[in-house]
């Protein structure tokens, strides 16, 4: 994996003596990197095994087993670790190659595969959730008949074990769609067979809301009498609320028969690619601050625009900076939630792309920071990871779960014990992956270069294995394990055969040599 690699690799490396630590590959860093990538995998997996805003719902799904511990976990580090790694090998490519160089080494290692990946990758993951994922669960023959209004239709679904709480894509369920279209016969006839009438979209929407957007007061009315709340001041209507129905319009064009489909997220969706999205822009920012610097470096001639001891701090400075941005995660504490919002839009959600970008230049200082004797401060980071990387998985995290999810909890204190755990995590991980993987290792080395293609790849294979997989009669673990290796399996085998030394695969990583030509040194 690379999305940003800091050289050019050969199959087979000459010999050559030893460079000086500044300028020494990361090993160790880039396996971390890779790790991250790969973990995205098994995350994406996870999410099929409990209850989720996920579009796949496993028969097994539970919040008694432990893949929802696992998400949170992985969720509240994997990202802030892999923007804090990028924003140092940023800086490194900046030191070694020169502004220029950087950035046109960005342009093709990132922007032209997220150019790429929005007319490939991006339908294919819509087609699979629009198609199997859909047609699996049932959602594609229940949403047709609440559209033309087929009572007869949705009843035999629910008598042939149609699950009323199934996802769509958007997160939302059968009760949003019949809120929305103003069918009370159909939101009452699933809220009849057990579905939840404050089931949460994607974007946080309950069905009411949806009954909001479209204006269906009867739709409503039966909403309130399942349980959802009653938004309406005493003794008002809905239509005395404000903006009540402001997406009539809207509504009466998803009715329309003649309406056509068009790839609504080509543009306003980028899926699990949004974080080539923040790369970029983070790409171009750097670049403008770069050659704000060198044009002061020049004027001044100095080589420093500041001591290294205030760059030092500034850069410490950002881990409470960091309490900021996650402070308005999840609606600002009103939804639960454990790490970071999603953003996958062409707009980013602002204060998202704030909290990253604390990360990303908290790399970029990192960079050249001197340590105590002054070595390279990286080399010091998480240096006591056997007692940090335990504490934070074991006392940090079950706390932080504890307070965020429960209803009486402190959102301000889920806040700092969320951001102690994703720095105890980063540091506790750098130390870690410093003292093993530190030395070059063939096969690590592999798996680095592979897991950034494996991420691109992995997302339509994993849901259209989910929902194959989703009513096979063998245990959670068991299946999740299934998911996990056979698509890692089945994208390493697309990697070596059709992306290792093809075009792509330079476009990714830089050129690869195969081992067969490779000629050997005279003797």
């Amino acid at each position: 994996m690379s999305v940003d690699h800091t050289a050019v690799d050969a199959e087979v490396e000459a010999e050559a003596p030893p460079a000086p630590p500044p300028s020494r590959r990361r090993h160790d860093l880039d396996a971390l990197r890779g790790f991250a990538m790969l973990l995205g995998i098994a995350l994406h997996a996870s999410l099929a095994f409990f209850p989720a805003a996920w579009v796949v719902s496993d028969h097994t799904a539970t919040d008694d087993g432990f893949f929802d511990e696992f998400f949170h976990a992985v969720h509240g580090f994997r990202m802030p670790l892999f923007f804090l790694l990028s924003g140092f090998f940023t800086a490194l490519l900046w030191h070694r190659r020169g502004l220029g160089p950087l950035l046109s080494q960005r342009a093709k290692r990132i922007a032209i595969p997220l150019a790429i990946g929005v007319v490939t990758i991006v339908p294919l993951v819509d087609w699979v959730v629009d198609d199997a994922v859909r047609s699996a669960n049932g959602i594609a023959a229940v949403d047709e008949a609440i559209f033309i209004d087929d009572l007869a239709t949705a009843q035999a679904a629910l008598a042939d074990g149609f699950d009323v709480d199934a996802r769509a894509a958007d997160g939302s369920t059968a009760v949003h769609l019949a809120a929305l279209v103003g069918n009370p016969e159909m939101v009452a006839l699933f809220l009849d067979a057990g579905a939840d009438p404050n089931a949460e979209s994607l974007a946080g929407d309950i069905p009411l809301a949806w009954a909001y957007f479209a204006g269906t007061s009867q739709a409503a009315d039966v909403l309130v009498a399942y349980g959802s709340p009653d938004w309406r001041p005493p003794g008002s209507d809905w239509a005395d609320i404000d903006d009540w129905g402001f997406g009539a319009e809207t509504r009466e064009a998803i009715l329309d028969p003649e309406r056509t489909e068009g790839p609504e997220s080509w543009i306003d969706r980028f899926h699990h690619l949004w974080f080539l999205w923040f790369l970029t822009l983070f790409a171009v920012l750097f670049g403008l601050a770069a050659a704000a610097v060198d044009a002061l470096r020049r004027h001044r001639g100095a080589e420093r625009l500041l001591p290294a001891a205030v760059t030092t701090l500034v850069m410490w400075s950002l881990l409470p900076l960091t309490l900021l941005p996650h402070s308005l995660m999840g609606s600002s504490g009103e939804i639960p939630v454990f790490g970071p919002d999603t953003s996958t839009g062409l707009v980013p959600t602002f204060h998202v792309f704030v909290y990253y970008g604390i990360f990303f230049t908290f790399g970029v200082l990192l960079y050249g920071a001197r340590g105590r004797g002054g070595g390279e401060l990286v080399d010091n980071l998480g240096r006591g990871w056997w007692i940090i990387l335990p504490i934070t998985l074991v006392v940090v995290l079950p706390v932080a779960l504890g307070v965020t999810f429960d209803d009486d909890g402190s959102w301000p204190t889920a806040v700092g014990l969320q951001v102690l755990f994703a720095w105890g995590m980063i540091f506790g991980l750098i130390g870690l992956f410093r003292h093993f993987l530190g030395q070059r290792r063939r096969g690590v080395r592999y798996l680095s270069d592979s897991a950034y293609w494996l991420y691109l790849a992995h997302l339509p294979l994993v849901i259209w294995m989910q929902s194959q997989i989703r009513t096979w009669d063998l245990p959670a673990p068991v299946k999740f394990a299934f998911v996990c290796v056979v698509a890692t399996s089945l994208l390493l085998a697309t990697y070596q055969l059709f992306v290792r030394y093809s075009p792509i695969g330079t476009l990714l990583n830089g050129k690869r040599t195969r081992p067969s030509d490779v000629t050997a040194p005279p003797a």
